[in-house]
C-alpha cells in the first residue's frame, strides 16, 4: 500500500515523522467484543479442512496460548508458531477497537483474515476520544441488501460514504485481505493539506464492526447443534493499522506520550518533537514568546515557522491576536502578556501610566520605566504623564500633563488668572472671576492663593466688580468708577446705584444726578415768596384808577397806588423752610427823570410776637420778596463738601443778585441748576405746577419759577385769571373787552359778561351800535324803508326784512314775480305776475313781469323751458303741457332725453307733446338718441361718443360689410369687428400667431414652418417666410439655403466650391455639385477637368491631338454599352456550361476594359491591358446559334460579328 503522507524527515520547509503500525506496543489499547475460550474450550471447525481426517479443534484462551485479540500484532507465538485472533464461533456482529493515547494521522488499515473474509463489516473513526464516530466505509458481499441507501464505490470526493463490495467476497477462504486507504488513489485530491482532508487523517480511536458472517448454505455439521455451529466465526492473522504522529508538518520525530504504553520496537509514539518554534503534544501552537504569526501546519516550501514576539525581555509569554493582525496588514498578530518592569502595551514597549520612559535607560532595561513626578491636584487623570516621546502627537517623557488652569513642570501651580489649586477642579484651579473692568492690568489679575482680584482705584469687592461708595459706572478707564457726582440738593445723598449711576433724588426730580424734574413739577426760584402791592390792605384810602397801558409781564392783577404819607400792610408770604431771609421791595416809579427821587419808607416787621418791631426805610416798591440765605443750606454751608465751588458758581453767574432786581428775566442755565437745587432743598422735592387746565395751553410750566404757558389774555403763574380788560375767563384763553372809546364811558368791561359801560343811546357789548330803528353810529339816524320794514342794518342803512312783496336798498321796488311801484306815496302796491298762472299756485313758469305801458298789458319774462308771452307753452328742447285750456294746472316742460345729442335751438329736434328724439346728432339715432347707428360704436350716452367701425376689409368677414362705401358693421359697444378664419385684432388687420396672407379668401394662411428647421413656428405675416436654422430655406424651412445642399430631412451641408474653380458659390441642392469653370472639374471644383493639363488653378487646354483619342474613347464606350446589351441577351440563349463559363470571362475582360475607358489618363499601362483583354476576347468560343441570336440583337449580319466587332473596337 503506498504511503500518502509526505517522506519522513524535513524537506521543503515542512517535517513528517515517519509512518508505522500504530497497533505495535498498543496490545493493551486493543480490544475485541469476543474472543473465542476466554471462559474455556471451545470447539471450532476448519472449513477448508474437511478433507483431513483432524478438521475440528478446541480453543482455550485462557493462557498464552490462547487466541486473543493481541495475537493480530505479532505474526508468530513463542514457539515459532503463526498466531490468530479467532472470535466465538456463531456470534455475528463483533468489533475490534483499537483506543490511541491522543491524535493520529491515519492513512489505511489492512486486515488478513484466517477463516472466510467477513460479508459485511464497517470501519468507524473518532476524533474525541470515542465520544462520536463517524463512519470510514461500508464493506459487503451485496451493499444493497446488507447496506441499503449506501452509494456503491468509487464516490466522487475522498470523504464520501460509499460501500466496497471489493473484500468481501466469500473466496478465499483463508489468507483473504480487506483493504482500506483514507486517501483512495482512485480519486484525485487536488490539495492534501485542506483542513478537509486533514480531518479525514485524524483520529484518536479506530473500530472495525463486523456484521454478517459468510456461510456455505449447509445445515449444521457433525454433533454441534447451536446455530451455524462451529464451523464459522471470524478469525484474523493480522491486523495493520497504517499511521503517524499528529505533528502537522512541524517534527520529524515524535516520543514517548505522557501516559502512553511502553516503547517496543517499531512503536509509533505520540509526542512530536517539535521543530519550528511550535509546542504541544502535536505541535499545535507556537513556543512561549513566539505567537507573533498565527500558527499553520506546515507546508511544502511554507514552514510557517512561529515568530518571536517583541516585548522589550518585559513579557515572559505572548499570544496571538488576529484583530491586531488584520490591523497590521497580516505582518504581526503577537500581543505581549502580563509586561513587568512597569511596562506595557501590545510589545511591552510603552510605560504603564503614572511611570514614563527614560531615555538614557535601555529600551530592554528593567528600569527603563520611572514614575512620573506629577502633582496629582493639577494633573489630568490624578498624575499622569507622557510615557513616552512622540514628535506627532506632542508627546514628551515624563512630562506631566496639567490641567486646563494649572502649568508647572510639576503641574503644581496655577495659572495666570486663576487660583485655588485643587484636586477636586476638573481643571485644576478656579478662574480668578475678576472684572476686567476693575482689574489693574497685568498678566496676574488675582492671588493665585486667595482669588483677591487687584483693584483699581474707586473699585473694590474680591472681584473688583463693584465700586466704591459714592462711584458708579464700572468701566475699563483708568480709575474703574466714576463719581457719583449726585446733586446737593436734588438728591438725598451722593451715594447712587453702582450700575447706572442713579442718585437717590427728592420727590418729583428724576435724572440720574437728580437735576431734572418731573413732568407737571418745578423749581422754585429765589424770589418764589413774593407777596403783591395790590393784595396788601391799605392804612389810607388811594385813588382807585388803575394805571395806562402796561407790558404784559404781569406778576399780579396789578398795581396799588400808595400816595405819598401813606401806608401799606403786607401779608407776608409762606416760607418753606426755618431760616434767615432777606426782605426785598422791588420799585416802580409812576414818573421817570434824569435821576429817580430818592424816596424813602419806613416799615415795620411785625412778627407774631408783640414785642418785635423794626423799623426800615426803604424805596418805593409794589412787591415784597423773601430771599433766603442760602449760605445756611446743606452743600452751601462753609466746609461742606463742595459748597465753595457751589458759592462761587452763583457769584459769577450773579444769581442771587438777578433776584434782587427787575425786570426778572430768565435765568442762566449754570442759575438755573443752582437755583433747582435750591430749590429741592428748601422745598424737599419738585413743586406741582398746577396750570389751570382752562387757562393753560399744557400742564407742563417753566422749569424754574413754574410759570405756565397761558392762553390769550391769561395771568398768573398758574393761569387763573385775566389779565386786565379781558374778560371770560375759559378753555379759550380770556377774550379782550374792545370797549369802544366813543360808546363806552370805560375801557374795562364787566370780568365775566364782558359788557362795557355805554353812553346814553348807545348799546351792544362793546357800546358800538345804534338802538333798534336807526344806524350809522356813532352819529345814529332813522331807517327809510317806504313803510314796508322797520329795521335797516345799523352801518349801511339798507333796509332789512321788507314786506308787501317788495325789495331794494330802501323797499322800493317789487320783488320778482310782481309788478307796480310800491313807493311811498304813489298810491299803489305790488301785484302778481299771470304767467301764466301766480306766484306760488303751482303754474307760474315765469322770472317777473311788467305791464305795457301803452295797452297795459303783461308781458312775461319765461323761465327756461317755456315760452310764450304769458309763458304758457314749451320752448325748443323741451316737452309737456304747462297750461292746457280748461284744466287746472298740467304737465310742466322737462328738457327732452336726448343725451345730448341734439341741437336744443332746433324745435322740431323732439316732439314738444311726447318727448322723442326726432333729429339725433352725433351719428346716434333711438327715442333717446341712446344708441350709436349701424358702421358706429361706442356709447352713446358720453359726448360724441360713437365713432365710425375702423375694420380692415382684407380681414374682416365680407358679409358684414358694404364694399361700395367701405363701411363694416362692428360690435356697437366695443367696436370689435368681425374677423374672418385665424385674423385677430379689433379691427381684423393682423394675422393670428403662425399664420400669414391677410386678405386671402379663407383669412390668414398657416405658416406651416418645419417644426425642427425653424428658429420659431411664427412667420414673417406679409411673405409667409418662417426664420430658418442656419443651412435651412424655402419658405418653410424645409430646404436646403442657397449655399447649403442635401437632404432636408437628414442634414444641410455648406457648398465647398472653390471660389476661383466656380461660377458661383452655390452648389445643386441635391448633390452638392458645383458649377465649374471652362477646364476645371470635380465635385467642388477643386481640379482640372478632362482636356486640361496644369495644377488647378491654372489649368490650360490640351493640344488638339487629345480631343481626336477623347472622340475615339466616346465611340468605344457606345460600343462597350452595345456589348452590354449582346452580353445580356446571350446569358438568355447560352444554356451548355461552356458557354456560361465563357460568358462570364468576357463579362469579366469588358468590365475592365470599361474601366479602362473611364480612366483620364489611359497612357501606356492601360494599353497593355487593352491588349490582354483583345486576346481574352478572341479565345471566347460560343455555338453558334447562340452568337446568331446575339447577332440578331445587335443588328450584326453574321453570328460571329459580334465578337469580331468586340475585337474591332479594342484594336
Amino acid at each position: 500500500v503506498p504511503d500518502l503522507l509526505p517522506r519522513p524527515g524535513c524537506s521543503g520547509g515542512s517535517c513528517y515523522p515517519p509512518t508505522g503500525n500504530l497497533v505495535v506496543g498498543r496490545s493493551q489499547s486493543l480490544h475485541a467484543s469476543s474472543t473465542c475460550g476466554l471462559k474455556g474450550p471451545e470447539p471450532y471447525c476448519i472449513v477448508s479442512h474437511l478433507q483431513d481426517s483432524e478438521k475440528c479443534f478446541f480453543c482455550d484462551s485462557r493462557g498464552q496460548g490462547g487466541h486473543r485479540i493481541k495475537n493480530v500484532i505479532s505474526l508468530s507465538g513463542p514457539d515459532g508458531q503463526r498466531t490468530w485472533w479467532q472470535a466465538e464461533s456463531g456470534v455475528e456482529n463483533v468489533s475490534i477497537q483499537l483506543d490511541l493515547e491522543g491524535e493520529f494521522y491515519f492513512t489505511h488499515l489492512i486486515m488478513t483474515f484466517k477463516t472466510f473474509r467477513p460479508a459485511g463489516l464497517l470501519i468507524e473513526r473518532s476524533a474525541d476520544g470515542g465520544q462520536s464516530w463517524r463512519v470510514y466505509r461500508y464493506f459487503a458481499h451485496n451493499c444493497s441488501g446488507l447496506f441499503p441507501g449506501v452509494p456503491l464505490t468509487p464516490g466522487r470526493k475522498v470523504s464520501d460514504l460509499v460501500c466496497d463490495q471489493r473484500y468481501s467476497n466469500i473466496e478465499p477462504s483463508s489468507q483473504g485481505e480487506v483493504i482500506f486507504k483514507v486517501l483512495d488513489p482512485a480519486i484525485p485530491v487536488e490539495d492534501p493539506y485542506s483542513p478537509e482532508i486533514q480531518e479525514l487523517l485524524r483520529v484518536t480511536n479506530l473500530r472495525v464492526n463486523f456484521s454478517k458472517l459468510h456461510t456455505l448454505g449447509d445445515g449444521p455439521l457433525g454433533v454441534w447443534g447451536h446455530h451455524h455451529g462451529p464451523h464459522y466465526y471470524y478469525a484474523l492473522y493480522e491486523l495493520v493499522v497504517r499511521g503517524s504522529c499528529l505533528c502537522h508538518g512541524h517534527a520529524s520525530e515524535c516520543a514517548p506520550a505522557p501516559g502512553a504504553p511502553p516503547s517496543v520496537d517499531g512503536m509509533v509514539h505520540g509526542l512530536c518533537v517539535c521543530q519550528h518554534r511550535t509546542a504541544g503534544l502535536h505541535c499545535e501552537r507556537c513556543q512561549d514568546l513566539h505567537h507573533d504569526q498565527p500558527w499553520g501546519p506546515a507546508e511544502p516550501g511554507n514552514p510557517h515557522t512561529c515568530q518571536e514576539c517583541e516585548c522589550h525581555q518585559h513579557a515572559r509569554s505572548c499570544h496571538f491576536d488576529m484583530a491586531v493582525f488584520v490591523a497590521s496588514g497580516n505582518v504581526s498578530g503577537g500581543v505581549c502578556d502580563a509586561c513587568q518592569h512597569h511596562t506595557a502595551g501590545r510589545h511591552c514597549e510603552i510605560c504603564r501610566p503614572f511611570y514614563y520612559r527614560d531615555p538614557r535607560e535601555d529600551p530592554r532595561s528593567p528600569y527603563t520605566c520611572k514614575p512620573c513626578d506629577c502633582d496629582p491636584s493639577g494633573t489630568l487623570n490624578g498624575g499622569l504623564c507622557d510615557t513616552h516621546t512622540d514628535e506627532v502627537r506632542g508627546l514628551l517623557s515624563g512630562q506631566c500633563r496639567c490641567k486646563a488652569h494649572v502649568w508647572g513642570p510639576r503641574c503644581d501651580t496655577c495659572r495666570p488668572g486663576y487660583y485655588g489649586l485643587s484636586p477636586a477642579l476638573p481643571e485644576g484651579c478656579l478662574s480668578c472671576r475678576c472684572d476686567p473692568r476693575g482689574t489693574v492690568p497685568g498678566d496676574t489679575p488675582c492671588d493665585s492663593i486667595s482669588g483677591d482680584c487687584y483693584c483699581k482705584r474707586f473699585v473694590t469687592g474680591q472681584n473688583c466688580d463693584q465700586c466704591l461708595p459714592e462711584f458708579w459706572g464700572l468701566s475699563s478707564d483708568f480709575t474703574g468708577c466714576r463719581p457719583c457726582d449726585c446733586d446737593f440738593g436734588g438728591a438725598y445723598s451722593n451715594r447712587c446705584s453702582s450700575g447706572e449711576g442713579l442718585c437717590p433724588c427728592r420727590p418729583h426730580l428724576q435724572g440720574r444726578d437728580c437735576l431734572e424734574v418731573q413732568s407737571g413739577y418745578f423749581c422754585a426760584a429765589l424770589d418764589q415768596a413774593v407777596a403783591e402791592a395790590e393784595l396788601g390792605q391799605r392804612l389810607k384810602p388811594s385813588d382807585p384808577r388803575l394805571p395806562g397801558p402796561q407790558t404784559s409781564s404781569w406778576t399780579g392783577p396789578g398795581f396799588s397806588r400808595v400816595e405819598d404819607r401813606a401806608g401799606l400792610m403786607f401779608q407776608a408770604p409762606p416760607v418753606p423752610r426755618a431760616m434767615e431771609y432777606d426782605i426785598v421791595l422791588l420799585p416802580v416809579f409812576l414818573s421817570f427823570s434824569e435821576r429817580p427821587p430818592r424816596l424813602n419808607l419806613e416799615y415795620q416787621i411785625l412778627g407774631h410776637s408783640p414785642q418785635t418791631c423794626l423799623s426800615l426805610m426803604i424805596p418805593l416798591s409794589p412787591q415784597l420778596v423773601l430771599l433766603p440765605q442760602v449760605e445756611e443750606l446743606p452743600g452751601l454751608r462753609r466746609g461742606d463738601p463742595g459748597a465753595s465751588g457751589h458759592l462761587r458758581e452763583l457769584s459769577r453767574g450773579q444769581c442771587l443778585e438777578a433776584a434782587r432786581t427787575l425786570p426778572l428775566g430768565p435765568p442762566s442755565e449754570s442759575c438755573a441748576r443752582l437755583i433747582c437745587s435750591i430749590s429741592a432743598l428748601l422745598y424737599g422735592g419738585g413743586l406741582a405746577c398746577e396750570c389751570d387746565p382752562q387757562g393753560s395751553l399744557s400742564s407742563e410750566c417753566a422749569r424754574v419759577g413754574g410759570q405756565c404757558p397761558c392762553r390769550p389774555h391769561v395771568i398768573g403763574q398758574r393761569c387763573d385769571r385775566c389779565e386786565p380788560r379781558t374778560y371770560g375767563f375759559g378753555p379759550a384763553g380770556c377774550s379782550e373787552c374792545r370797549c369802544s372809546p366813543e360808546g363806552s364811558t370805560s375801557l374795562a368791561c364787566d370780568p365775566l359778561s364782558g359788557q362795557c359801560p355805554c353812553q346814553p343811546g348807545v348799546t351792544g357789548r362793546r357800546c358800538d351800535q345804534c338802538l333798534p330803528g336807526q344806524w350809522g353810529f356813532p352819529r345814529c339816524q332813522p331807517c327809510e324803508c317806504n313803510g314796508h320794514a322797520e329795521q335797516c342794518h345799523p352801518h349801511t342803512g339798507v333796509c332789512q326784512a321788507c314786506g308787501d312783496a317788495t325789495t331794494g336798498r330802501h323797499c322800493e321796488r317789487c320783488q320778482d314775480g310782481y309788478y307796480g311801484d310800491p313807493v311811498l306815496g304813489s298810491g299803489q302796491q305790488c301785484r302778481p305776475c299771470p304767467c301764466p298762472g301766480f306766484l306760488g299756485s303751482g303754474n307760474y313758469h315765469g322770472t317777473s313781469c311788467q305791464a305795457d305801458g301803452g295797452s297795459e298789458r303783461i308781458l312775461c319774462l319765461c323761465a327756461p323751458g317755456y315760452a310764450g308771452p304769458r309763458c304758457d307753452r314749451c320752448s325748443a328742447g323741451y316737452f309737456g303741457h304747462p297750461w292746457p285750456e280748461g284744466v287746472v294746472g298740467g304737465l310742466p316742460c322737462r328738457p327732452c332725453q336726448c343725451n345730448n345729442n341734439i341741437d336744443p335751438s332746433d324745435p322740431m329736434a323732439c316732439d314738444p307733446h311726447s318727448g322723442h328724439c326726432q333729429r339725433c346728432l352725433h351719428h346716434t339715432y333711438g327715442p333717446h338718441c341712446s344708441h350709436c347707428q349701424p358702421g358706429y360704436y361706442g356709447n352713446a350716452l358720453w359726448p360724441r361718443g360713437c365713432r365710425r367701425c375702423s375694420c380692415d376689409l382684407q380681414g374682416t368677414v365680407p358679409a358684414r360689410c358694404l364694399p361700395e362705401s367701405g363701411i363694416c358693421f362692428c360690435d356697437r359697444l366695443s367696436g370689435h369687428c368681425p374677423c374672418r378664419p385665424h385674423v385677430l385684432g379689433q379691427l381684423c388687420d393682423r394675422c393670428a400667431p403662425q399664420f400669414w396672407n391677410l386678405g386671402g379668401p379663407r383669412g390668414c394662411e398657416h405658416c406651416a414652418c418645419h417644426t425642427q428647421h425653424s428658429v420659431q413656428l411664427t412667420c414673417h405675416p406679409v411673405t409667409g417666410q418662417c426664420p430658418c436654422r442656419e443651412g435651412f430655406g424655402g419658405r418653410t424651412c424645409s430646404q436646403c439655403q442657397e449655399g447649403y445642399w442635401g437632404d432636408p430631412e437628414k442634414e444641410c451641408k455648406a457648398c465647398a466650391c472653390d471660389p476661383q474653380g466656380s461660377v458661383s458659390l452655390r452648389c445643386h441642392s441635391r448633390t452638392g455639385a458645383c458649377s465649374c469653370l471652362n477646364g476645371i472639374s470635380g465635385p467642388q471644383c477643386k481640379a482640372c477637368a478632362r482636356g486640361s493639363q496644369g495644377s488647378f488653378p491654372h489649368c490650360r487646354p490640351c493640344p488638339t491631338c487629345f480631343s481626336q483619342w477623347d472622340g475615339q474613347l466616346d465611340a468605344l464606350q457606345q460600343w462597350l454599352a452595345t456589348l452590354a446589351q449582346g452580353r445580356d441577351a446571350l446569358s438568355e440563349v447560352a444554356p451548355d456550361r461552356g458557354s456560361g463559363r465563357r460568358l462570364l470571362a468576357l463579362e469579366a475582360a469588358m468590365g475592365q476594359v470599361q474601366g479602362v475607358l473611364v480612366s483620364t489618363h489611359p497612357l501606356v499601362g492601360p494599353l497593355q491591358q487593352l491588349m490582354q483583354h483583345r486576346d481574352i476576347l478572341r479565345q471566347g468560343q460560343g455555338a453558334p446559334g447562340a452568337w446568331r441570336g446575339v447577332g440578331r440583337i445587335l443588328g450584326f449580319g453574321r453570328s460571329w460579328g459580334i465578337r469580331d466587332q468586340a475585337l474591332e473596337v479594342i484594336s
